[in-house]
C-alpha cells in the first residue's frame, strides 16, 4: 500500500480493527488478508490464453470483443470465500490485494502505458440499491489506485434486469448477455483508446464479450479484460455470475 493509504489504514484501524475478508480473523491495519488465507490461494500462473483468458483456450470457436483477459487464482476454496466477500460484505483488502497483482501485471507486460481508462462491469440497479455498492467497480478503483489510470464506472448500465446469470446455462448466458449492456456516456471517453474492462469472476466470457462490444461500438480501439478468478470453463456455480 501506498504510504498515504497506510496512515488511512492505522487510522481507521484504532476504531474498526482490520480483518481477513476471507476468514474474518484480526490482522495488521497494514495486511490486506492473513497468511493463512494468502496460502490456501491456488493461483494461475501462466497457464491460461491471454487473448480468451482461458485455461483451455476458446478464441477458435468462440467470437470475443475484447481483445486480451487475464486473472489469478482459481475460484475455489479461500479464492471463493474471497470473492464471496467482496460481493456480500465489502471485502476491499481481497480487491485490493489482487488490484496489486493487476498492476504488477500490466507493468511486467508493458500494458501499463498503453491504457487509457478502466471501467467495470455494471450491476443493476436493483442490485445497487440492495448492496449499496458494484463489487467490479472496486476492483477496478482499487487497480486506480496502484496504477494511476483514470477510472469510470458509468460507461456501461446493465439494461437487462431480470438478468440471473447462475441460474443459466452457457448458451443461456451468451443470449441474455448479448442485450444486457449498453454504453451510455460521451463517447469521446473512449474512442480511439485502450480499456481496461474489470470484473470479478470469469466463467464463459460471455459478459466480458457483450460489455467490450458496447465499449467498441461507442469507439474503444482496444478492451483488455482483468478480473480477479476464473471457474472450469462452462462451469455452473451458484456464487459466479461471468
Amino acid at each position: 500500500m501506498k504510504w498515504i493509504y497506510k496512515v488511512e489504514a492505522f487510522l481507521l484501524d484504532i476504531f474498526f480493527p482490520n480483518k481477513c475478508p476471507v476468514c474474518d480473523k484480526d490482522i495488521g491495519y497494514d495486511e490486506l488478508m492473513c497468511k493463512e488465507c494468502e496460502k490456501e490461494l491456488e493461483f494461475i500462473g501462466d497457464n491460461f490464453c491471454p487473448r480468451c483468458g482461458q485455461i483451455k483456450c476458446i478464441c477458435e470457436r468462440e467470437k470475443l470483443n475484447y481483445d486480451r483477459c487475464f486473472s489469478f487464482i482459481f475460484y475455489k476454496d479461500a479464492g471463493k470465500s474471497g470473492v464471496i466477500a467482496l460481493k456480500e460484505r465489502h471485502g476491499t483488502g481481497f480487491a485490493e490485494y489482487f488490484a496489486i497483482k493487476a498492476a504488477e501485471y500490466l507493468k511486467e507486460n508493458g500494458l501499463s502505458d498503453k491504457i487509457d481508462i478502466i471501467t467495470s462491469v455494471p450491476v443493476t440497479k436493483r442490485k445497487m440499491r440492495e448492496t449499496g455498492y458494484n463489487h467490479a467497480h472496486i476492483y477496478a478503483k482499487m487497480i486506480h489506485r496502484h496504477t494511476g489510470i483514470p477510472v469510470n464506472g458509468k460507461l456501461l448500465i446493465k439494461t437487462d434486469k431480470t438478468l440471473v446469470q447462475h441460474d443459466l446455462s452457457a448458451e443461456e448466458r451468451k443470449q441474455r448477455a448479448a442485450k444486457a449492456f449498453r454504453f451510455i456516456c460521451d463517447e469521446n471517453l473512449v474512442r480511439g483508446k485502450t480499456v481496461l474492462l474489470c470484473d470479478d469472476i470469469l466463467t464463459t466470457g460471455s459478459t466480458l464479450s457483450y460489455c467490450a462490444k458496447a465499449l467498441k461500438q461507442a469507439g474503444a480501439q482496444n478492451v483488455i479484460c482483468c478480473t480477479i478468478a476464473i471457474t472450469p470453463l462452462g462451469g455452473k456455480d451458484k456464487s459466479a455470475d461471468v
